[in-house]
């Protein structure tokens, strides 16, 4: 087997393990930041209904749901969410390059015997 017959060089996958070991605190940092922002937009809402003088809870919720804080808050963990879901792709691509260098692998020690 040649380098034009295959699938996943041996550079593309030692840059793959890279980038999985050394995308870990970027994952968790993005995992925190989610978190707290989706905690977040609770919070702001939270606030917006006991700041509300409205007399019933569907109102204060309504008051609390239209403000420019809640509406920022949800841009925020919008933000965040998909921040995290890029990352997790870009590590899922990562380890199924791998495994298909893996499978290649075996492939052409198969082939030898």
């Amino acid at each position: 087997m040649n380098a034009h017959q295959r699938i996943v060089t041996d550079p593309e996958v030692e840059k793959a393990l890279d980038f999985l070991r050394d995308s870990s605190r970027t994952i968790g940092d993005a995992v925190k930041r989610a978190r707290s922002a989706a905690n977040m937009v609770k919070h702001i809402e939270a606030l917006g209904q006991k700041a509300s003088d409205a007399s019933s809870s569907d109102r204060r919720q309504a008051d609390a749901r239209t403000s420019q804080a809640y509406l920022d808050a949800i841009a925020e963990d919008a933000e965040a969410f998909g921040e995290l879901e890029v990352l997790k792709a870009l590590r899922e691509a990562a380890a199924l390059k791998i495994e298909a260098w893996r499978t290649e692998q075996s492939n052409f020690r198969a082939m030898k015997i």
